[in-house]
C-alpha cells in the first residue's frame, strides 16, 4: 500500500492543486486519476501564473490562447482558464456523476481583485458558473467577510462554492455558516438543497510565517494544530440539530480542503503535511511533486492524538508572541493582496503574449 492508496483507504479524497494544458494535453491528469485515484482538481492565480511561465517556454509567446482575446487581456485569461476548467471537468465528469455528486469536482477563482466586493463576487461567480456549464464545477471565492456574503448568495443561486484562503477555526466559521444560511434560505424556498460546497484551509503558510517567533521544539506544528481545531469544531457543528434538519431535507455538508500542502521549509520532506492532517471526510490537495512522493510512500503514519501539535493552545503560543487571530487575519489579507498580484501579473503575461493592449 502506498500513501496514495493509504490515504483513501482512511477517507481522504486526494486533489491537484493545479491545471494545465501541459498536463491536459500530455494525459498526465487522467494517468494521475487512474493510477492515483485523483478526485478532482484545484487552482488559484498564483498557480495559473506558474503554469503561463512554463507554458509559454515551451509554447512560445505568440502561441494565443483559446476563446476571446478582442482586446481585453483579462477576458482572454478567463477565457483560456474557462476553456481548461472545461475540459478537465469533462475528464471527471463520470466520476461526479458514479458517485452522485461526492467526488470529480474541479475548481475555477473568481478574479481575487474582487475579494472585497460581495456584489461583484456573486455576479463574477454566476457568469463562471453558467460559462462553464459543467455540474461538476466550485467556483472559488475567498473567505473574507463580503466573501462569506457572497457564498451564502451563491448558495442560494444553486451555485457550488470552494472558500478559499481559510486560516483559523473563526473564519471557517463564518464561512461554514455562510453556506448554512444559503441553504436554510434555499429551504424556505422549497428549493432542493443538493448544493455542494467545500472549504480551503490553508496550512504550511502559518509555519512559515510564525516558526521564526517559536523555539525549536514548536516548529513545523502551527499549521497542524489549526487544522486539527478545524476539523474538530467543523464534526461539533455536524452533531448539532441545526445541521441534523438541513441534512434530513437533503443537504451534503461543507466538506474541509486542506490546501498549502507543500513544505515552505526545504528541510522537511514533501509529505510532512499530507502524512498528518485529519483524514476521513476531508480532502488533500497537493502540488504535482507532492502527489508523485506520496505516490512513492511505502506506508503513512497512523494520526497520534498525543502528536506534539495537540499541546499548543493560545496559551502556549502568547509568550512567543503568537496572536492565532491577528495572525489568520493577516495570512488572509497578505493572501488576497499576493494573488490579486499574481493575477494582474498573469493578464499582463497574457497581453503581450498575444499582443494586446
Amino acid at each position: 500500500m502506498n500513501g496514495t492508496t493509504a490515504l483513501r483507504a482512511d477517507g481522504q479524497q486526494i486533489w491537484l492543486d493545479t491545471i494545465s494544458r501541459r498536463l491536459l494535453d500530455s494525459g498526465s491528469l487522467q494517468h494521475y486519476i487512474d493510477a492515483y485515484g485523483l478526485t478532482g482538481v484545484t487552482s488559484n492565480p498564483t498557480i495559473l501564473s506558474r503554469e503561463l511561465a512554463e507554458d509559454e517556454a515551451q509554447l512560445g509567446p505568440s502561441t494565443p490562447p483559446p476563446g476571446d482575446t478582442s482586446g481585453d487581456p483579462e477576458a482572454a485569461v478567463l477565457a483560456e482558464a474557462v476553456h481548461d476548467v472545461q475540459e478537465a471537468a469533462d475528464l471527471f465528469r463520470p466520476m461526479w456523476e458514479s458517485s452522485h455528486g461526492s467526488d470529480g469536482w474541479v475548481s475555477i477563482e473568481v478574479p481575487p481583485a474582487l475579494a472585497n466586493l460581495a456584489t461583484a463576487t456573486v455576479q463574477a461567480g454566476w457568469h463562471l458558473h453558467t460559462q462553464v456549464n459543467r455540474p461538476n464545477i466550485f467556483v472559488k471565492v475567498p473567505a473574507t467577510w463580503p466573501g462569506v456574503a457572497a457564498i451564502e448568495a451563491l448558495t442560494v443561486a444553486g451555485v457550488p462554492t470552494n472558500a478559499t484562503l481559510v486560516f483559523d477555526a473563526r473564519q471557517h466559521h463564518a464561512v461554514e455558516n455562510g453556506y448554512l444560511r444559503g441553504l436554510e434560505r434555499r429551504s424556505r424556498m422549497g428549493l432542493p438543497l443538493a448544493v455542494s460546497s467545500v472549504a480551503s484551509v490553508f496550512v504550511s503558510r502559518w509555519d512559515a510565517t510564525t516558526d521564526p517567533m517559536l523555539p525549536e521544539n514548536y516548529r513545523h506544528l502551527m499549521g497542524l494544530y489549526v487544522a486539527h481545531t478545524i476539523d474538530r469544531r467543523h464534526r461539533h457543528t455536524l452533531t448539532a440539530d441545526r445541521w441534523a434538519r438541513l441534512q434530513d431535507a437533503g443537504a451534503s455538508p461543507q466538506r474541509l480542503v486542506w490546501a498549502s500542502t507543500s513544505p515552505k521549509d526545504p528541510d522537511l520532506e514533501p509529505t510532512y503535511y499530507t502524512q498528518r492532517l485529519p483524514r476521513p471526510g476531508t480532502i488533500n490537495t497537493m502540488p504535482e511533486s507532492v502527489l508523485l512522493a506520496l505516490a512513492e510512500t511505502s506506508a503513512l503514519p497512523p494520526i497520534d492524538p498525543n502528536e506534539p501539535h495537540r499541546a499548543l493552545t493560545d496559551a502556549t503560543l502568547a509568550p512567543f508572541g503568537v496572536d492565532e487571530t491577528k495572525t489568520a487575519d493577516a495570512l488572509q489579507r497578505n493572501g488576497v493582496r499576493a494573488f490579486a498580484a499574481d493575477w494582474d501579473a498573469l493578464v499582463a503575461r497574457r497581453a503581450n503574449r498575444v499582443g494586446l493592449p
